[in-house]
């Protein structure tokens, strides 16, 4: 998707639907003039264009390009949300590669500065739903201002998905999924399973095994582990909770199995970590 650097994606609707039963299915249509974006708030959508199958979870953003044609093929999940916003561009003018650059502006701009392009990922994924869906819901409400208005936050965040995408391709692709991993691991509450991690960075979880070990010189396991034993260290410093207490919080099956990974990690066992806590 390529939009003139100087130039609004015209709207022509944007909205946000809900399919809490799981009964649509994505239209089978050709829109002559029009682009459209899709982002997922919840649920899974399946969107086929030019035999292009692409999955949208949570999280997830597609741009499906005017005059070709797009369609689904299965129902969407249930509980399934999105916001999509329908828009207008003027074709390309600016020689390709001519990028736009995200920088401080001088104190006196030379038109040659706007003429540029901003070439949009196809599709991605936004970390931080909660901030895309506050600037989507703004586009809506901005719907009492007018068309233009809207027009105008559209542009906004299109321009921060441009630079998202531009930050996460400067690092190499092996060095990004390391860092999506680790990220999430730490979020995580609880313990991931491998379909969970797999799902959540979209791809098989042999590969991204193979990639995390290469990089870390760690197992995915061993990691999570480690930080989930950290944790159980924090518990057990600043709380009363004991063994089985804390092994249900991080998601163990059982508090023989926590025991187990605790000793691997630390050298000695949970009771003896809680025995001489108390002995300082």
């Amino acid at each position: 998707m390529v939009l003139q650097a100087y130039q609004l994606p015209l709207l022509n609707e944007v909205g946000y639907l809900e399919d809490e039963n799981g009964e649509f299915i994505h239209p089978k249509r050709l829109l002559e003039d029009l682009h459209v974006f899709i982002f997922v708030e919840s649920g899974t959508i399946e969107v086929v264009e030019e035999h292009i199958h692409y999955v949208l979870k949570a999280g997830d953003y597609l741009f499906l390009h005017k005059g070709i044609k797009h369609w689904g093929t299965t129902r969407y999940q249930p509980h399934t949300r999105w916001y999509y916003i329908h828009f207008f561009t003027p074709d390309p003018i600016i020689k390709p590669h001519d990028e736009y650059q995200s920088s401080i502006a001088p104190s006196i701009i030379p038109k040659e500065l706007y003429d540029k392009q901003i070439t949009l990922s196809k599709s991605g994924h936004v970390e931080q739903i909660i901030d895309m869906m506050t600037r989507l819901n703004q586009v809506i409400k901005k719907q009492d201002e007018g068309p233009l208005a809207q027009s105008v936050e559209s542009y906004q965040m299109f321009l921060f998905l441009y630079n998202q995408a531009k930050k996460a391709r400067r690092k190499p692709r092996h060095q990004q999924i390391v860092d999506d991993i680790i990220d999430l691991l730490q979020k995580k509450q609880q313990k991931c399973s491998s379909q969970e991690i797999a799902n959540s960075i979209h791809l098989d979880y042999a590969y991204i095994s193979t990639i995390f070990k290469k990089v870390t010189g760690k197992t995915i396991r061993q990691f999570q582990n480690e930080v989930m034993i950290e944790r159980a260290i924090t518990t057990f410093t600043y709380s009363n909770a004991n063994i089985t207490e804390v092994s249900d919080q991080l998601g163990f099956p059982n508090p023989y199995y926590f025991s187990r990974v605790f000793k691997q990690v630390t050298g000695i066992s949970p009771s003896q970590y809680i025995k001489q806590r108390y002995q300082q």
